[in-house]
């Protein structure tokens, strides 16, 4: 019940936790809250409704912090200034009347004032972000162990035979001869059939497996497993001294228009390079040479200043592709969700002198953004975010929605749907 969104609604977090805490009113404001408040706010900080803790303390001197949590529509009517503020400041998102007693209201807001979060319990599992940051060798440990245990085996072998050749001489027998060690390796897989075919089968499935995971990075450039595709361009256009922060600083959509209003970010005629190298015609790296060649594909004179009319496009090297039936929208991921070109291209303006494809852009690296990446739903100016949030914050149904995306205090991409196929292949 979105009632519990007045008693938020009014508040920011107040002081610290109490040395003596009435552990049976704690307990009890808990409970009501879970039931009523928490699945649109938290304790001690702002989620989609602002924190608890501190609202009595704010509403001291401006108004009944208990008649504003019961019927907060009928407060703000009433015309309580501090009510009309806070209605105000929350995209005009009010609550339900609440069928609460002062005495169950008192109960929430000394237990938000009292809250504390619990340690972290001990032997508890690490975050998955220490997780991810550890690398697995266990393979490499497996491969190093098979061939210390194999180059025992052959050494005993040896050992083996030139005790099998000292007891043969003493009895007067003449010596077997060296066989070597792939003779040795032939003649123990015929003494142990079963265990032959056990590591020849092994040696099958590794090679297979290894094949698959080559066969998947087919056509793929970027990330932590292969080589960056980076194609040799018409002319050196150094992007780290364009975009870089300590050089010239140019916002990448300066060049790159298109990324914020369309699906395709666009490659920059000739003419936007021109808007400075009418009046730059040497650089601090190349000289005049890379500069030269945008003045020949434009058509420019610089000793006359004026352009011939004789022009020679340039033709510049495609360097991230998507496959055909992928949809992938620049103005989606600029415009609303607010994402750094770094976040996908890399190092841009720090580390390319030449631009690259710095990340794989396969589905797997897609659908983990999706998965962790976080969409400010209650403080967007979009309105499609602003919706979403009064459907969730102001129905049962999306109360209950709500109350599961913020388990872990933060609605994904994924939990919007980022997961849903048509959204990229429709």
């Amino acid at each position: 019940m979105c009632g519990h969104l007045a008693l938020l609604v009014l508040l920011l977090i107040g002081g610290p936790v109490s040395a003596q805490v009435d552990q049976a009113v704690y307990d009890n404001g808990e409970k009501i809250f879970k039931a009523n408040c928490g699945s649109c706010h938290k304790p001690d900080k702002d989620m989609t409704g602002p924190a608890v803790k501190g609202a009595k303390e704010r509403w001291e001197g401006k108004g009944d912090v208990h008649e504003w949590i019961k019927d907060s529509q009928g407060y703000i009517k009433s015309g309580n200034a501090h009510a009309k503020q806070i209605f105000e400041e929350h995209n005009k998102i009010v609550m339900p009347p609440q069928a609460l007693s002062n005495e169950e209201i008192d109960a929430v807001l000394y237990y938000a004032d009292n809250f504390a979060p619990a340690g972290a319990k001990k032997g508890a599992e690490p975050a998955p972000e220490a997780a991810a940051a550890k690398p697995s060798s266990s393979w490499q440990w497996l491969v190093v162990t098979g061939l210390i245990l194999l180059l025992v085996l052959l050494s005993l072998g040896g050992v083996r035979h030139q005790l099998h050749n000292a007891v043969r001489e003493k009895q007067g027998m003449a010596p077997e001869p060296a066989m070597g060690t792939w003779g040795r390796i032939c003649k123990w897989a015929v003494q142990n059939k079963g265990w032959a075919s056990a590591a020849v089968l092994l040696l099958v499935v590794w090679a297979l497996v290894l094949l698959w995971n080559w066969m998947f990075n087919i056509g793929v450039y970027g990330g932590d497993k292969v080589a960056h595709y980076k194609p040799s361009q018409p002319i050196a256009f150094d992007h780290s001294l364009h975009a870089g922060k300590d050089n010239l600083a140019i916002n990448c959509q300066y060049c790159h228009s298109g990324a914020e209003k369309s699906k395709h970010a666009g490659i920059p005629s000739a003419n936007v390079c021109m808007n400075c190298h009418q009046a730059i015609s040497e650089g601090p790296k190349t000289g005049t040479a890379e500069i030269a060649k945008i003045y020949e594909a434009t058509g420019w004179d610089p000793a006359a200043m004026k352009y011939t009319g004789q022009q020679k496009p340039l033709v510049w090297n495609k360097v991230h592709n998507l496959p055909d039936h992928v949809f992938f929208s620049h103005q989606q991921h600029v415009a609303v969700g607010k994402l750094e070109c770094q976040e996908c291209h890399g190092p841009v303006d720090t580390e390319m002198d030449q631009v690259q494809q710095w990340s794989p852009l396969t589905m797997a690296w897609c659908l983990e953004c999706h998965n962790t990446k976080e969409v400010a739903v209650a403080g967007s100016d979009n309105g499609y975010y602003q919706e979403i949030h009064r459907r969730m914050a102001t129905t049962p149904m999306g109360q209950g929605e709500l109350r599961k995306y913020l388990e872990d205090e933060k609605i994904t991409v994924r939990e919007l749907g980022g997961f849903e196929c048509a959204k990229c292949h429709y």
